[in-house]
């Protein structure tokens, strides 16, 4: 199979937890100069897909592609390291700081 043209793919990325499925063989790709959004309602797994890109957690199955180079799971050093980086969701801003220097603290 081709990889060419997507700088990421996750394919088949699957994750469970004691009695709940998180992830079930979740394909996602993103192209160079692509952004995506991710919506759905609470526990549909979002994070867990967003985690397990970043490396803060590990599939039970399933590839991750970047750059056409093939990883079971990345760690965050490695995510870091290709570029990869989570900006995690704060629900406590400061009112007096405008977004971008609520995003900078």
């Amino acid at each position: 199979m081709s990889h060419e043209g997507y700088i990421l793919q996750v394919k088949a990325l699957s994750k469970s937890y004691p009695g709940v499925q998180a992830l079930g063989r979740v394909d996602f790709d993103v192209a160079l100069g692509e952004v995506h959004a991710l919506v759905g309602q609470n526990g549909a797994g979002k994070s867990t897909l967003i985690e397990i890109i970043a490396g803060t957690l590990h599939p039970d199955s399933g590839e991750i592609f970047y750059e056409n180079r093939m990883y079971p799971h990345l760690d965050p050093w490695q995510s870091i390291q290709l570029g990869i980086q989570t900006v995690y969701q704060e629900n406590q801003l400061v009112e007096e700081l405008s977004v971008a220097e609520n995003v900078y603290l």
